[in-house]
This record gives C-alpha cells, sequence and structure tokens, in this order.
C-alpha cells in the first residue's frame, strides 16, 4: 500500500511583491493578489552576487573526467543531487549551482508521490490531462508523462519535498527547468483549467475587475464561477478555443493571472531555497528569453540557464542568439545556453562539430556562455529522445581558450555608442520586434546594446541619463510605450538622437562606420571594455562567419583589415595590439594610429580572435 505524503505549508503561506501590478498571497487552493510592482525591481544583480562570470566554463551534465580537459568551473544544469559528489566537485575548485527541480519532466517523482496524482495534473478546455509533447515516448507505471498543474495542492507539496530533498546536499544554487508549468500551457495546448486554476482565478477576478464590467458580461456572482463553463455556454467549443482564444471575453485577465500566478510560485519557491540552506542562493531557469513570457522571470534569477534555438539544419553560423544575449543585457543578467534538443539531433546526425565551435565562440564573444557540449540530450518526432556525445578535441580547445585568457573576458562590457529599445507591451502584441535589427547591426559591425522598455508585466523602466549616453536611439516602428517612457523617447526625437528603423541611413549619419572590416566580408567585430578602468586593455571579438558546409569549419581569412574609430572608446589612443586565438601563439600586431582611427591587420583568422588594445 502507497503512503500518502502530507506536507506542511505553513511556512511558505506568507504575503510578497512581484514587479507587476499586483502581487499574489500564496493560499492554497486560492490566490489573493494586491500590491504594486516597484519592490522587485529594487532588486538588482549590485545587491546579489553575480552567479556567473565571463570566463566561466559552464556544464550542462555532470563528467568529472571532463572538468579538466575543458576547464569547468561551474556545474549549471543536470548535476547529480549528492552531497559527497558536491563536495569532491568544490575541491575542484566547481561550483555547484545544479540542483535541477524539473516542474515538467519530473513525472516520475509526481506520480510515485501519491495515488491521487491525475490531481497534480493540469487540464484543457476539454476537461482533459494532457502530455508534455517532448515526452510522448515516456511512460512510468503505465502512465504517460503529464503536464502538471503548478496551481495543484497536491503537486506543490511534491515541488516543495523536492526542493527539501536538494538543498539538503550544499548545493551553491538552484536550476528550475520548465519553470511556466501551468502559464505555459495556455497560448498553445489550450490548459490552465483545473479545479484549483478555476479557483484562483475567480479570486483573481474579485481583486482586480470591476463587478460593473462583469455584469456586462452577464457574470452576477462569482461565488460559483467557472470560466470554463461560462465559454461552453456561450458556445466556445474544444475545437476551437485555441484559434478563438485572445479574443475571448477575459481572455487577456485570464492569460495575465496564470503568468503572474506562476511567478509568484517560483518567487517562493526560490525564498524557500535559501530558508533551506539557511543562505542565499542563486536561482537559474530554462527561459530562453524569446518572447515577454520568457522575460518576465528576469527579476527572480541570478542567470538564465536555458535552451536557445541556433538552426542547425540551416548548417551556417547562428544569428538568433545574438539577440537573446543582447536581451540578457538589457536585463543584468547572464545567459549560459544550449542549443535546442532538435540543433543537437542534427549535429548528431551529420557530426557538424564545426559549426557548433562557432556557437560557443558567438556566445563568449558576446558576453555570455554556451555550456560545454560534451553531452547533449537531442529530440526529433521521429525518434524522441536521444543522446550525442563528442571527443573533446572537438570542442575543448575553445573552451581551454577562454580559461586561459580570462583577463579579457571577467568584468568587461559590450562598448556601444547606439542603443536598441526593445519594447515589452508592443511584443506582447508580437509588433516592436527587435531581431532584426539585431542581426543587421552585428552583421554591419555597429556595435550597440539594448535597452528594455517594461510593462506591467516586466519591471525595467527606461531612464533619461540612461538614453543619454547614446549617439544614436533605435526604435521599431511599431514599438509601443506607456506616456512616461514615451515622453522620454520624444525627448531623444526632440534632440535629433532617434532612429526610426529601418532608417539606415539617419544611423549612419548620427554614427559613422565606427569599425570598418577590409579583406573579408563575414567577419563579425564585438568590442569590449571594463567600465570606468580607462588603464585596462579594449578588447574586439573577430568572429569569421565564413563557414564551408563540406568542411564544417571556418574558411580562413587572410589579411584582414581592423579598422576603429577612436571615438567608439571615448578618443583612447592604443600604442600596441596583441593577437589572440585558440590553439595559437598570442602574437603581437602593429598599430597605424591616426587622429580619429586606428588601424590594424591580421595576417590570419580562423574561426575566432580576439585583438587586445593596449594604451
Amino acid at each position: 500500500m502507497k503512503v500518502k505524503v502530507r506536507v506542511n505549508l505553513s511556512p511558505f503561506l506568507r504575503p510578497f511583491t512581484l514587479p507587476f501590478p499586483f502581487t499574489f498571497l500564496v493560499c492554497l487552493p486560492l490566490l489573493v493578489s494586491s500590491g504594486v510592482h516597484r519592490s522587485m525591481a529594487a532588486e538588482t544583480s549590485a545587491e546579489r552576487p553575480r552567479a556567473i562570470r565571463r570566463s566561466d566554463v559552464v556544464f550542462m551534465y555532470d563528467n568529472p573526467k571532463m572538468y579538466e580537459p575543458y576547464g569547468c568551473t561551474v556545474m549549471g544544469w543536470a548535476g547529480r543531487n549528492n552531497a559527497k559528489h558536491i563536495e569532491a566537485a568544490h575541491a575542484k575548485g566547481v561550483r555547484w549551482f545544479s540542483c535541477s527541480v524539473g516542474f515538467l519532466t519530473e513525472f516520475k517523482g509526481a506520480i510515485d508521490f501519491s495515488d491521487d496524482f491525475l490531481d497534480e495534473a493540469c487540464r484543457n478546455f476539454e476537461g482533459k490531462p494532457f502530455l508534455v509533447p517532448w515526452l510522448w515516448d515516456h511512460k512510468h507505471k503505465g502512465h504517460p508523462a503529464y503536464w502538471w498543474c503548478t496551481n495543484s495542492p497536491l503537486y506543490r507539496q511534491y515541488l516543495f519535498h523536492r526542493l527539501e530533498q536538494t538543498m539538503k546536499n550544499g548545493p551553491d544554487g538552484l536550476h528550475i527547468d520548465d519553470y511556466r508549468g501551468t502559464s505555459g500551457s495556455i497560448t498553445w495546448l489550450s490548459g490552465g483549467f483545473c479545479r484549483h486554476c478555476m479557483a484562483a482565478f475567480r479570486t483573481y477576478l474579485k481583486e482586480h475587475v470591476p463587478e460593473g464590467r462583469l455584469r456586462k458580461l452577464g457574470i452576477e456572482t462569482l461565488d460559483t464561477f467557472d470560466y470554463r463553463q461560462f465559454l461552453l455556454d456561450r458556445g466556445v467549443t474544444p475545437a476551437d478555443y485555441n484559434k478563438r482564444r485572445s479574443r475571448l471575453p477575459l481572455a487577456s485577465e485570464f492569460h495575465h493571472f496564470h503568468v503572474m500566478a506562476n511567478n509568484a510560485f517560483v518567487a517562493e519557491y526560490r525564498r524557500r531555497a535559501e530558508s533551506l540552506r539557511g543562505k542565499p542562493v542563486s536561482l537559474s531557469v530554462n527561459s530562453g528569453l524569446s518572447n515577454p513570457h520568457a522575460l518576465v522571470i528576469a527579476p527572480e534569477l541570478s542567470y538564465f540557464c536555458c535552451e536557445v534555438h541556433h538552426g542547425a539544419a540551416q548548417r551556417q553560423p547562428a544569428t538568433h542568439p545574438i539577440t537573446i544575449y543582447k536581451l540578457a543585457d538589457g536585463l543584468d543578467r547572464p545567459v549560459t545556453s544550449t542549443a535546442s534538443g532538435q540543433d543537437w539531433a542534427f549535429v548528431h546526425e551529420y557530426k557538424t562539430y564545426g559549426l557548433v565551435r562557432s556557437w560557443a565562440a558567438l556566445s563568449y564573444a558576446f558576453g555570455h556562455t554556451l555550456m560545454a557540449p560534451h553531452r547533449q540530450w537531442c529530440y526529433t518526432k521521429e525518434k524522441g529522445t536521444h543522446w550525442t556525445e563528442a571527443p573533446a578535441k572537438e570542442y575543448a580547445p575553445v573552451y581551454r581558450f577562454v580559461r586561459e585568457h580570462a583577463r579579457l573576458f571577467d568584468r568587461y562590457e559590450a562598448v556601444a555608442q547606439v542603443a536598441v529599445v526593445y519594447s515589452n507591451a508592443a511584443n506582447r502584441k508580437h509588433r516592436g520586434r527587435i531581431e532584426g535589427i539585431c542581426v543587421d547591426l552585428a552583421r554591419a559591425n555597429v556595435p550597440y546594446t539594448v535597452l528594455i522598455a517594461g510593462d506591467e508585466w516586466l519591471a525595467h523602466r527606461l531612464g533619461a541619463r540612461q538614453l543619454a549616453r547614446f549617439k544614436a536611439v533605435v526604435v521599431p516602428k511599431t514599438a509601443e510605450f506607456d506616456p512616461v517612457q514615451q515622453q522620454l523617447i520624444d525627448r531623444v526625437r526632440a534632440d535629433g538622437r532617434l532612429v526610426t528603423w529601418p532608417d539606415k541611413q539617419r544611423l549612419a549619419t548620427l554614427v559613422p562606420s565606427p569599425i570598418t572590416i577590409q579583406g573579408a566580408e563575414r567577419v563579425m567585430a564585438v568590442p569590449r571594455a571594463i567600465p570606468g578602468d580607462r588603464k585596462a586593455p579594449v578588447v574586439v571579438h573577430l568572429l569569421n562567419r565564413s563557414y564551408d558546409k563540406d568542411r564544417d569549419s571556418a574558411i580562413e581569412q587572410r589579411n584582414v583589415s581592423l579598422r576603429l574609430r577612436r571615438s567608439l572608446f571615448g578618443g583612447r589612443n592604443f600604442a600596441k595590439a596583441t593577437l589572440h586565438a585558440p590553439q595559437a601563439q598570442s602574437t603581437p600586431l602593429a598599430m597605424e594610429c591616426g587622429p580619429e582611427e586606428m588601424t590594424t591587420t591580421i595576417p590570419n583568422l580562423g574561426l575566432w580572435a580576439i585583438v587586445e588594445l593596449l594604451p
């Protein structure tokens, strides 16, 4: 006979605030909300030590035999939850952030936790439990991998039980996989309709929607209100719900409720982890930063540890991660990423190790980290879950290069005279996209950074002093802002510094070619410097984007001329330059310094090199 587990949740049920116009008091089975967004906006990376350094080599999966070949410094995701193993890693200088809890993938544990495990499952608009699509080939005790409901009291009991297991072993941090829980199923799997969600949504409506508006919708009382039944009574069927979802009554409130409820739970989960550990712990989640829902959790995090699509099947150096890394800069959160399961399945089938090396170089050049891919999860619809491994010789030299030149990575930030503004409000309406801008500017070697214009979901706000630092501020045509942030954008326009994309001619007038590459067409230059330290070297990462599909390698470029405007570095002059590259000796470069520009020539450029500029 199975023993039912009862967990006292009273220590967890206290009020706390979120970066939104309301907060949640987690009171199962209901959620009651109140408060303001400013409290979490005050919690910045300055108050929480930076968990990830620019030169860190992060492992997604543990393998102590690979620590030394790669120069591993951090276990970031799926390490063994064993106290002795963590102690052994610490002895080798490896920080242990990988005590991971999967909000969706731990279906075996959830099934074993209680005989009533179906009360932990999400329900769709049809009222039925549904599966995690990428775990279609998994079963436990004859049961499939259900999508679990993070609003279910029983499932929360299980997750707190898992947290107690992970924290007792002394990790340095916590990772949550598929942290969105129920909220991640709303827009594509028609989830969020279990009895616990319906009860919590009733409470949300009482707190946030005026009675007059509810009466206009025919809702006289909320005491017995069931949103699913409300829609069924109006002729909405399971077959057409997802097509009509965004246009249905209370659809926006329903989506907001689920996003806010999930964030509140993650916030409480971190606080509980720190209580159990007896000190602050880092928190990372698998969030790919590719949409507003993926960004909204940022204020709670120490860093993102996530899957990012790299487009391996295109057999070209990836561009999508550039936008992800720039968004992360705007949120002031590092990214330790891996490619998608589909990407790794392609690599596994075609052995495109050279393509992966280009992904790693891109990540470090932009100040972030591709987790060392000694072993990776693969996924296709046909094969389901499978795995790929590569000999250390294929990838380790790139990571050893980073460790050997850590001084040229740590503390370095992007150099930029141009800001690209991301509007969260517009992106929630599928407008104001910046990916095309980010890729175009990177290809044109126009250094830039991304500024975040938040909304009621995201606490970040534009600031006057922040905007004043840039010679040009780029906004998409379809961006939109609240009145306060719009006033700041209007001031930039009045100053003559606003560029409405794609007005590239206007941008070129404001910021004439800060970096010019001659002798090669597909070289990306990424300048970085230590803020406030004019004595420290400046570095320029050179990424060779010419890729030979047949040889699976970068096409070597010869006699590449790099010309830099001195204004890019605040008028600084550099007398010396040194070239650093993986598996190569560092070599001095001749410099030509004029009143406005500096020029040097790189004799041979392989995949990636760093030009170190010295006063």
